[in-house]
């Protein structure tokens, strides 16, 4: 007679999936999650795939990004020989380190690292020269200068916009994606680049003074950026491409009418306000809370100077009704209950971030058009965090933090169920 195996102990599970999770997580795989202890699951959910990089950006040249690194250089030099004048204990920032490291993926043929690492000196090495030119009272700090070459580079990147209003497109997964990125970088222009307040005469201090010379110098770049993927679209299409702006105006209104059919966001934080005085803050609370402010937080609402920004709109609304139609669709999907424990499994974040995985190669798969990857980018990095201790930073009581890693991996799967059909809307020829 064969006698009954007795059922495995929590220390023994332990023992067993430790040795597996040493390798990988064959343990986590051979096993139910929610039998294995918490802090073997907390641990795995470090160790189970996360989605590649898989972000598209459109690509660099040579000679573009080594005008960036040049002119972050030039301006470090600048900043030497200013600062040199100065009589002043504060200390010289000068490109934070950003330097080397352009130069470095410069010379590795990495174009696009190379013009992003430039960028971001120049944010630290143009303050810097900003600040020295206003402590020695030179005409480039004054004011109304700095207000004139804003206006400038936000006029130049006006007719690069002018220049794109109908969005011709070829492929539409692919072409889409280009305007995109150089509507972004327009964006970004109108940010950084200086331009007068017509509401109040007043001085500038020195610290303001290199706010604003920063912006500039980061806008000039920003512009060239989205001149350099004009130039490369309208190389890609040459006599080809049908006008989608007709379409992209549709779409928009389209998405924007959908959302105002979901409830705005204080209806939503009073049904949640009631659930937490009806039961306490626990975890199905918190999951709530959660899920709300990551679908409902980001506005998608653009100010008044973004209203020309056609298809970064239009993105940007497909987006927020996708993110509202997987609130919904995660709310439904919760594991926990109101009235529940004070506790959770962090088993619960390793099944849900397979199946989030899962999910994202049908749907976003190792090279997706560049729109879809777009669309889809948010939803990579909700995986990638889906962590119990993320960072290093664990919560008290740790539920949550389990908590946390749970819903980053549940409205990563429920946000890839839906922007499929919000890609397709965009590809279809009306």
């Amino acid at each position: 007679m064969v006698p009954d195996l007795p059922s495995p102990s929590r220390r023994g599970l332990l023992a067993g999936a430790g040795l597996a999770l040493a390798g990988a997580t064959v343990g986590v795989g051979a096993t139910e999650p929610t039998a294995l202890p918490d802090p073997v699951t907390d641990r795995a959910s470090k160790w189970l795939p996360d989605p590649t990089d898989h972000r598209w950006h459109p690509p660099v040249s040579e000679a573009h990004a080594r005008d960036a690194v040049d002119r972050l250089a030039a301006e470090v030099e600048r900043g030497r020989d200013l600062w040199d004048e100065l009589d002043t204990d504060e200390r010289f920032t000068g490109d934070g380190g950003w330097l080397e490291d352009a130069r470095e993926y410069l010379e590795e043929g990495r174009y696009r690292e190379a013009t992003f690492y430039a960028t971001g000196g120049m944010g630290f090495a143009a303050e810097d020269v900003g600040f020295a030119l206003a402590r020695l009272d030179r005409p480039e700090a004054d004011p109304e200068q700095l207000a004139e070459r804003g206006t400038a580079i936000r006029e130049r990147a006006d007719r690069i916009l002018d220049g794109i209003d109908d969005y011709p497109v070829a492929e539409p997964g692919r072409d889409l994606g280009w305007y995109h990125e150089i509507e972004r970088r327009i964006r970004l222009v109108r940010l950084d680049a200086h331009e007068p307040d017509p509401d109040r005469d007043r001085g500038y201090d020195a610290d303001e003074i290199a706010s604003i010379h920063a912006g500039n110098r980061l806008a000039v770049l920003r512009v060239r950026d989205a001149e350099h993927y004009r130039e490369q679209i309208e190389e890609l299409l040459g006599d080809d491409g049908e006008p989608w702006a007709d379409r992209i105006e549709r779409l928009d209104t389209r998405f924007r009418e959908a959302i105002d059919e979901f409830p705005d966001r204080g209806e939503l934080r009073e049904e949640i306000e009631s659930i937490e005085d009806d039961h306490g803050p626990g975890p199905y609370h918190t999951a709530r809370w959660k899920l709300s402010m990551w679908c409902y937080d980001t506005d998608y609402l653009v100010a008044d100077w973004d209203e020309d920004l056609g298809l970064v709109n239009a993105v940007e609304a497909g987006q927020a009704l996708a993110q509202r139609r997987a609130h919904d669709r995660a709310v439904d999907a919760l594991v926990m209950e109101p009235d529940g424990p004070r506790s959770f499994d962090s088993g619960h974040v390793i099944r849900e971030k397979r199946a989030a995985m899962r999910r994202f190669r049908r749907v976003v798969g190792d090279s997706p058009p560049p729109l879809l990857s777009i669309l889809t980018a948010r939803a990579g990095e909700d995986i990638d965090v889906a962590e119990v201790g993320f960072a290093g930073s664990y919560q008290r009581p740790l539920w949550r933090d389990r908590v946390d890693a749970y819903c980053y991996a549940l409205i990563a799967r429920m946000k890839l169920k839906e922007y499929p059909q919000i890609f397709e809307r965009f590809l279809a020829r009306e």
